[in-house]
């Protein structure tokens, strides 16, 4: 593994971490960063010219909530679908409703076919198992079917790697709904869509990004039917499902949503402990060896399958599950009500896994309740839906990958329990941002992966004391900002240079960025803020823009100098503690100097021989007049230390000088 490429995204911050720290260089300060510089005056953050045609329109405002007028489109998917373990062959049928609520006319309209980045063709940053993608069998749309073709002859459809776009019989008007029922076959790859789905040896099957899906149309650009690549994630719209899925007997299937045929399906002992597990703030085990063993999981099917039914109302995506192999594992977690009646609900906590792959899994129930309970509270909205199910899959990836309702996770072996609650955090907090606040990870990943860290990071603290693991990510980020190693946040997902340079914009360096600024603004501050965007954008697309607007609005101040340096800016914070003189007439100063580009204000705490500390505070304002030094009077008092940043949230590179005397 080179210092240029890391595994896919995997949403493990632990392992992110420790590959990260291996690359990392010392960071030792320049001549440059020894010496007080010129040091740039952010600018104004300017939307795109997008952004404000959206606001004069009343589809955003100026304060980052939602426009009076905002709209999003809609649609409903109707899937049918076979699977065949022994083969990995999967067959369906997916029906689609696609209300076009956009004030435009659409003459065609994009689909994306995710499975086909596995097609021998497929342009991809890494190196993909070939299966040669979906295969279309029927596509019709409004009742007529299509064939691929050039779309200037007529209704048809054309597949350029995983996007296909297509003309129906007759335009698309808003206020129309357009029906479109697509047939498609397609292999299980073992490690798909780069490490995010896949089936480990045939018994355990995750199966994502399976189905063709309606691209995002959205406000700001029209259609956002990018391909994937390998990097740059998912952009989604929200949409009802109904969903069947046909498996062999014994096979037991999760997946988005409510199981509408539980009698159907389950055996009557299943039903009674699911019962149990409902009401249960203990684990209680569903099945296992012996259940697995005896086929006293699943109903019984004379004809060889059983027939699972979903649904699920207006989620990101729909994802399943399938195994006749793991242990299944049950509980519930107590969450705010959803209604304003102040009681409680429950949600139930599954965790699927395999002891002879997994054993550090037997916890695996309790990190999902206790990640669940935890955010419900934290972010001010309670999680939305029925139940948290967290699968283990070796052999398919590495870290966790997030879905509507279910993740993926490694096993972390015997010994790293650690590194199995953070990912669970991790990929828990991704249920809030963006699975109900959905924003387009693609263009912005640190709109949901520096979201992520950072609620990990708060997870911890609650539920790990002792370390503050804000300053963890910080740390990770802050070698990297020293090496001049870093690439800016707001960039697409796709066009990093490295996989270093991708981690650290999207993970840790937006999550230490979230703790530093919630020093600045103060908790309460911070809470209110990131409790109001969560709440103004729950299934809704934010853009950066609405997410700065939002935090100005509420802590009343202008930050764009904060958004400047730090988002579209690789600017480093270096403050320093200069000289320490006292004056012939005794008077002591103690000079604080500005040797980085990136502005923010300064705390500092002096101690003197008499015993007293005194706390001063450099306004951020005093550095955005072009300032580079500070000079705080102590009076006739004899300093014997001097500490900027005692707190230690502010991003800065050096904190060597941050300390006098030095050592």
């Amino acid at each position: 593994m080179t210092a240029t490429r890391l595994p896919r995204a995997s949403h493990c911050a632990l392992a992110l971490t420790a590959f990260l720290l291996t690359l990392l260089p010392a960071a030792r300060p320049s001549a440059a960063q020894n010496t007080p510089i010129a040091r740039p005056i952010p600018a104004r953050v300017a939307p795109p010219p997008e952004y404000q045609r959206a606001i004069e329109r009343g589809w955003r405002s100026e304060n980052g909530a939602p426009g009076h007028s905002y709209w999003q489109q809609g649609a409903s998917y109707d899937i049918d679908a076979r699977l065949d373990p022994p083969t990995a062959k999967l067959e369906g049928t997916v029906r689609i409703a696609y209300a076009n609520n956009a004030p435009a006319t659409l003459r065609t309209v994009f689909v994306l076919l995710h499975q086909n980045f596995h097609r021998a063709d497929a342009v991809r940053h890494d190196p993909g198992e070939i299966t040669g993608g979906i295969t279309l069998r029927r596509v019709t749309a409004a009742g007529a079917v299509l064939e691929e073709d050039e779309l200037e002859e007529g209704p048809a459809y054309h597949v350029d790697g995983t996007v296909m776009e297509l003309r129906p019989p007759s335009p698309l008007e808003q206020g129309d709904t357009l029906q479109l029922e697509l047939e498609w076959e397609m292999t299980v790859p073992q490690k798909g869509i780069n490490e995010r789905m896949g089936h480990s040896n045939h018994e355990v099957y995750f199966v994502a990004y399976w189905f063709p899906k309606m691209a995002v149309l959205d406000d700001l650009r029209v259609w956002d039917a990018e391909p994937f690549l390998g990097t740059g994630e998912f952009y989604d719209d929200f949409a009802n499902y109904t969903v069947a899925l046909t498996v062999p007997v014994d096979w037991s299937v999760h997946a988005t949503g409510t199981l509408q045929n539980s009698e159907e399906v389950y055996s009557a002992l299943t039903i009674q402990r699911l019962a149990a597990a409902g009401v249960s703030d203990t684990l209680v085990m569903i099945a296992g060896r012996g259940e697995r063993d005896a086929l006293a999981v699943t109903a019984d099917a004379p004809e060889g399958s059983l027939t699972y039914r979903f649904a699920a109302e207006n989620v990101r995506d729909f994802t399943w599950t399938a195994s006749n192999v793991q242990r299944w594992d049950a509980s519930s977690a107590v969450v705010p009500s959803r209604t304003v009646d102040g009681g409680t609900d429950r949600v139930l906590i599954h965790a699927l896994w395999r002891p002879d792959r997994a054993p550090l899994w037997s916890q695996a129930w309790l990190y999902g309740k206790q990640s669940i309970e935890y955010f419900s509270t934290y972010t001010g909205f309670s999680y939305p839906w029925p139940h948290m199910t967290v699968v283990e899959g070796t052999d398919i990836i590495g870290g966790g990958m997030e879905f509507p309702m279910l993740t993926l996770l490694e096993s972390f072996g015997e010994r790293d329990a650690q590194g199995l609650f953070n990912t669970t955090a991790h990929e828990i907090g991704h249920m809030w941002l963006p699975m109900i606040v959905g924003s387009n990870e693609k263009r912005y990943a640190w709109m949901d992966e520096g979201a992520a860290n950072f609620l990990e990071n708060q997870a911890k603290m609650e539920l790990y004391p002792g370390i503050d693991h804000h300053r963890v990510d910080a740390r990770t980020f802050l070698g990297y900002a020293a090496a001049r190693q870093e690439e800016i946040l707001m960039r697409h997902g796709d066009w990093y240079e490295s996989s270093t340079g991708y981690g650290i914009a999207s993970y840790y360096k937006p999550a230490a960025l979230m703790a530093a600024l919630r020093f600045v603004l103060g908790a309460e501050t911070w809470d209110l803020a990131y409790r109001t965007y969560i709440a103004e954008w729950a299934y809704k697309h934010p853009t950066p823009w609405d997410f700065f607007s939002t935090f100005e609005r509420v802590a009343g101040r202008d930050l764009d100098w904060f958004w400047t340096s730090f988002y579209y800016e690789t600017w480093t914070l270096d403050h320093s503690v200069g000289d320490v003189t006292t004056s012939v007439s005794g008077q002591t100063t103690v000079t604080i100097e500005d040797r980085g580009q990136a502005p923010f204000p300064a705390q500092v705490r002096i101690r003197t021989a008499s015993g007293q500390t005194l706390e001063r505070d450099v306004p951020v304002e005093h550095w955005l007049a072009g300032n580079t030094t500070y000079v705080i009077d102590v009076g006739r008092e004899r300093v014997t230390r001097v500490e900027i940043d005692p707190a230690g949230y502010a991003p800065d590179v050096d904190r060597a000088n941050n300390l006098w005397p030095r050592g």
